[in-house]
């Protein structure tokens, strides 16, 4: 079962929508948990890193889709739960990890 969902995950994360989806709620938990104001130049960063993962294989229309849906989903995570929640707390985790990237 561990092979079939670790196959399951390496798929999902060359999905271009799950890539941009990922990294937007991780900076949406960002913003509502750790207080965090990206600057124009951040943002700058976190689309080309998002557009160069994705190899920019996204329509400007999906993206932007997604881009709104991820954020408003983890807005409602954040606003049901709070910054305690399983996913919500994955979310951060997550953007720990790319943070350094968007200096």
């Amino acid at each position: 079962a561990l092979s079939v969902g670790g196959v399951g995950a390496a798929r999902a994360q060359d999905d271009p929508v799950f890539i941009v989806v990922r990294y937007h709620e991780a900076a949406r938990a960002a913003e509502l948990c750790a207080d965090k104001k990206f600057t124009r130049t951040e943002e700058d960063k976190l689309a080309v890193l998002v557009g160069q993962l994705t190899q920019h294989r996204l329509p400007v229309g999906e993206e932007l889709n997604a881009i709104r849906e991820a954020r408003a989903n983890l807005t409602a995570r954040v606003t049901a739960g709070g910054c305690k929640d399983p996913l919500v707390a994955d979310a951060l985790h997550f953007y720990e990890s790319f943070r350094d990237r968007l200096r």
